[in-house]
């Protein structure tokens, strides 16, 4: 663990920070609490605000089993943390090395370049800065670490995280370091970005193919400088793509608005259809019957068989008679009758 609380002075210190502070001269005889950031799960019975951890002191060109040499950050431990049923947040390999990466930088002070500033036109032009002539804040220096700045609700967790003392002009609250690794999507990204620029801090990402070599305690950069995406930059950027994704957003509901119109309109048709078809049986039924009670009206029925009889014409003066279908004899009507 990175940070712990002390149970005297309720203050949250920084491992890296706490060998240098002369106000904990008695580390190791301090009682300190677990950071409860840091863990993921414990027992119902455990009190996350106090479980006790211990400091372990850092080591410059510690030697491994197998003869290498490599440099352990100062940090604080749960003892007997998988007895207890403490489980912490799980710290990737990578976090552990970029722990150990930033440690050398401070301890040791090694150089560490960072590129604020690119102008491409009229001729390309850097304005590189070493990372230690910046205004970092050691007491607030952290891997793994959260922050909560300009009183955001949700604490933003970063891979390294360097605040400054006091605000740089360009540069914002401070400098995130995020090493990444495996593949991310790039909402996810630029959700990122934006959230670390909105809080005023400025970031750098690290990735795979910008690094030589990696070590317990040393990242092998293949340029001799890291660019860094300023908090105004990424602020622009993701303002430039919410305008492209709102117009992408707008055409699409354009576009389904669109198409909408077109269902409802054919529903209506359909409808109306329905209604028609409906009117025209009707309509067909009611003259059919008109039809019917015209018909029996104006077509007599045969006096003997009681049939309608049918419209015939004399063959000798060609006069139009109605005559019985069945030829009942001596039936016979003018059309005039």
């Amino acid at each position: 663990m990175f940070f712990a609380i002390n149970k005297n002075t309720e203050e949250k210190i920084n491992s890296i920070y706490l060998e240098q502070n002369s106000s904990y001269q008695f580390i190791k005889e301090d009682e300190w609490y677990a950071d409860p950031d840091y863990i993921e799960t414990h027992p119902e019975s455990i009190n996350i605000n106090k479980i006790k951890v211990r400091f372990r002191e850092g080591c410059i060109d510690a030697i491994s089993c197998k003869g290498n040499k490599y440099d352990i950050s100062p940090h604080f431990y749960i003892p007997n943390k998988n007895k207890l049923g403490i489980n912490t947040i799980p710290e990737s390999k990578e976090h552990k090395q970029a722990k150990n990466w930033i440690y050398n930088i401070l301890k040791k002070k090694k150089n560490l370049f960072i590129n604020y500033a690119k102008i491409n036109k009229p001729f390309p032009y850097k304005e590189k800065i070493n990372i230690l002539n910046l205004p970092i804040d050691l007491e607030r220096i952290g891997v793994e670490a959260g922050s909560s700045t300009f009183g955001f609700k949700k604490s933003r967790r970063a891979d390294v995280i360097c605040p400054f003392i006091i605000k740089h002009p360009i540069l914002g609250n401070g400098i995130v370091f995020e090493i990444q690794f495996s593949n991310q999507k790039e909402k996810t990204r630029l959700d990122r970005e934006l959230d670390w620029a909105l809080r005023g801090y400025s970031l750098v990402w690290i990735f795979k193919e910008d690094i030589e070599e990696i070590s317990n305690n040393n990242l092998l950069l293949k340029k001799d400088s890291l660019d860094v995406n300023t908090f105004s930059s990424l602020i622009k950027k993701n303002n430039q793509i919410l305008i492209k994704n709102l117009r992408t957003t707008t055409q699409e509901l354009s576009r389904q608005l669109e198409e909408k119109k077109y269902e409802i309109i054919n529903e209506i048709k359909e409808k109306k259809l329905a209604e028609l078809n409906i009117d025209r049986i009707e309509i067909k039924e009611i003259v059919e019957d008109m039809f019917d009670e015209l018909k029996n009206k104006v077509q007599p029925r045969c006096p003997k068989c009681n049939t309608l009889m049918v419209l015939k014409t004399n063959r000798t003066n060609g006069n139009k008679f109605w005559g019985c279908i069945n030829y009942c004899p001596g039936v016979a009507m003018s059309v005039m009758d």
